[in-house]
């Protein structure tokens, strides 16, 4: 009996310890704090769990193994969202997480982590206002037939910056508020959506306490004219997700969730898409192998785009790396609570692969300048430790390491948490390594990094701050950001801001890939923050006030871009992010500021600041040949192979038949008239005395009407 005991105890801890390795270690920390904050309320607020039907919910990633049916999940309670091979995005009861993670056909368990939020003027300095007059090209762009996709919080839904450029019409298309009860969209089990114009605007606000949504929107599409802050792309469709970051479930999985179902929708109504997401994280790899960034590179591809914010941590210490030997093996910093009221630190931390390192935390005397209590954890493999702080400082430090499944990189997620620090004391972080180079990110929310004037110990710096979400994906056009007014964060119009994060990602790839007018640019605000100190100028439209205010940040920047990317989207619908970057490198322009930037980009403009016209020219290159204009029939084809001559294939008969030439400004160049027309009837027009450009040919008749832009 005694052996039995003994046998079934070995068995559930071996089965334990497996369900533990195939958690995350934030996920680990997730469980260990459940453990000790006795005080649901606590928890709830501090952690992303959501109480659905009595029930805790906590949103995660689950990697299953091939072949798996996720649907198996329910029975354990599990309510399955987006599905990508043999990833899903789910919601998983807080109490079965562990039991989840234990069964056989589950590799992997990730919950989520902490994300923040981080132009009239603005339109002229980048030509905006070319592309949206249509100067030089064969019609205005503003984005018509595309779909602009904007994730965030603080909408109002039904402002009239949002509707057409008359008023008459709102182009808000679908909403998706991920945290109000109700009916989920199809394919999705939480949140409430709203398909209507009638429902839309019956609903008025996600929120009530935040303007940061409503001004993205209208900097990528604002289309009202009463005033001189209309966006970029004025004529796009517009889908909304809406998530509440006081209700503390806003996470990456919702953002994957909502980013499939923004594609779904543009997909469904076949048109183009651009996503913005003006959002940031400093918790992952920063070298795109993040869950997140997996899932946002598989969604992508043409006429799929997605642009996102490089983050706001430009002059922010919150980074330190470095490429260890073995005569200079030791790197050392201490943790700078922002708050001193609630001391709270994440630091994440990420080696090589194949490489392992330690890491010792200190209880340090700093007007002593030496260490009274240290421990040292040997970061190989997986496991956690907790170490308890007293004399000095009462408090804990959590450190939960893995070899990340995603890069095997090994990985160390730090928490600290304070609840008293005697002056003149610090914790600090030494990393001690022989060879390979690892980086820590603070989660710059909470702490930044700080050597606190001490001889051997280092300051944070702002290099890698390209944030996750926005700025590290192998897909993703990052977006930094410059100033067009002067203000706190850039002494010079013309100038970066200082704010604007800095690359290069962990990998070595050059981020931003392009920046926009990011510093003090007006756009709508939620008329539910009337009383805001932002807020510089209204407009009234049916007995209704809205109003416009400023407001900065690579936040801003992203918008605009999505906005030009809706264009060239109108332009050219199957763009994909592989395109934008070769347009960014032909057409961004270059000035004073920048310097002069090498052809693959640097680390604070990438390619330089956006140069919307010449970029859509670009475009319309690109279609050149084989872009046919909406609602044109397509009985006759045209090809162009080299040296000025242009064949026209008829497919179909015809009679008063008129072949013209024009410009890109409209003027006529050449035209012939034919009297009758039959099916496979050939037609040469000799262009080689045409200066080498983009030109349109049209072909009217009585049954063809075509219209088709060419090179020379």
């Amino acid at each position: 009996m005694k052996k039995t005991i003994i046998s079934l105890l070995l068995f559930y801890f071996a089965t334990l310890i497996m369900a533990q390795s195939k958690l995350s270690p934030y996920t680990r920390h997730f469980i260990n704090e459940k453990e000790q904050i006795k005080t649901d309320k606590t928890f709830s607020s501090k952690f992303k769990v959501k109480k659905i039907d009595e029930i805790d919910y906590v949103k995660a990633y689950i990697y299953l193994k091939a072949q798996t049916d996720p649907y198996f999940l329910e029975s354990y309670g599990v309510r399955v969202n987006t599905c990508i091979d043999s990833l899903i995005t789910a919601q998983i009861p807080v109490s079965k997480i562990e039991t989840i993670s234990s069964l056989n056909n589950i590799k992997y368990v990730q919950i989520s982590t902490p994300i923040y939020q981080k132009m009239n003027k603005a339109r002229t300095e980048t030509l905006v206002d070319n592309v949206q007059s249509g100067k030089d090209l064969t019609t205005p762009f503003l984005g018509k037939d595309v779909v602009i996709g904007i994730v965030d919080n603080g909408f109002e839904y039904g402002h009239i910056n949002f509707y057409n450029t008359d008023g008459t019409q709102l182009r808000v298309k679908r909403v998706w508020n991920q945290n109000k009860n109700g009916k989920a969209p199809s394919g999705f089990t939480y949140g409430t959506e709203y398909k209507t114009t009638d429902e839309i605007l019956a609903a008025k606000y996600d929120v009530t306490d935040e303007t940061h949504a409503t001004h993205v929107t209208g900097i990528a599409a604002g289309a009202d004219h009463t005033k001189s802050y209309y966006g970029v792309a004025g004529e796009a469709d517009i889908v909304l997700v809406s998530y509440d970051l006081n209700d503390n479930t806003t996470d990456q999985v919702s953002l994957s969730d909502a980013m499939k179902y923004i594609y779904d929708y543009a997909e469904s109504v076949g048109k183009p898409c651009v996503i913005n997401m003006s959002l940031g994280s400093h918790i992952g790899p920063h070298d795109g192998t993040s869950t997140f960034d997996q899932v946002a590179d598989n969604l992508q591809g043409p006429g799929k785009l997605f642009a996102g914010a490089a983050g706001n941590e430009g002059c922010d210490p919150m980074h330190l790396s470095k490429t260890f030997t073995s005569s200079d093996n030791t790197l050392k910093t201490f943790i700078d609570f922002l708050d001193n009221s609630d001391r709270y630190s994440m630091l994440d931390i990420w080696g090589e692969p194949g490489e392992t390192f330690q890491i010792t935390i200190d209880r340090y005397n700093i007007s002593k300048n030496k260490s009274e209590y240290s421990e040292t954890v040997n970061i190989s493999g997986n496991g956690s430790k907790t170490i308890s702080l007293k004399n000095g400082i009462s408090g804990y430090v959590e450190i939960y390491y893995e070899v990340n499944a995603n890069n095997n990189k090994p990985n160390a997620f730090i928490v600290s948490e304070v609840n008293s620090m005697n002056s003149g004391y610090a914790i600090g972080i030494t990393i001690t390594a022989t060879s390979g180079t690892v980086h820590i990110w603070a989660d710059d929310y909470y702490s930044q990094l700080t050597g606190n004037g001490l001889s051997g110990w280092t300051d944070g710096n702002s290099k890698y701050t390209v944030g996750e979400i926005g700025g590290t994906g192998k897909n993703v056009i990052s977006v930094g950001a410059y100033a067009t007014r002067t203000g706190s964060y850039a002494r010079e119009e013309g100038m970066i801001a200082e704010f604007s994060s800095l690359g290069p990602t962990a990998d070595g790839r050059v981020k931003p890939d392009i920046t926009a007018p990011g510093n003090q640019i007006i756009s709508s605000y939620s008329s539910a923050q009337f009383y805001d100190s932002g807020i510089c100028d209204n407009t009234t439209v049916n007995g209704k006030k809205y109003y416009y205010g400023y407001m900065s940040g690579t936040s801003m920047a992203t918008p605009f871009i999505t906005g030009v990317l809706a264009t060239w989207l109108q332009a050219n619908p199957t763009l994909s992010p592989n395109d934008v970057r070769n347009i960014f490198k032909k057409t961004a322009r270059q000035d004073n500021y920048t310097g002069t930037i090498s052809e693959n980009g640097d680390n604070t403009w990438g390619f330089g600041k956006i140069d919307a016209w010449n970029g859509i020219k670009e475009c319309i290159k690109m279609t050149a040949g084989i872009y046919e204009e909406k609602n044109n029939i397509p009985d006759v084809t045209i090809y162009t192979p080299g040296n000025g001559i242009c064949h026209l294939l008829f497919g179909k008969t015809d009679n008063q038949t008129t072949i013209s030439v024009y410009n890109t400004n409209g003027q006529l160049l050449k035209s012939t008239r034919l009297n009758s027309i039959t099916i496979g009837q050939e037609e040469i027009l000799n262009l080689s005395g045409f200066v080498p450009g983009i030109y349109i040919i049209h072909i009217k008749g009585n049954n063809i009407q075509k219209s088709q832009r060419i090179i020379r």
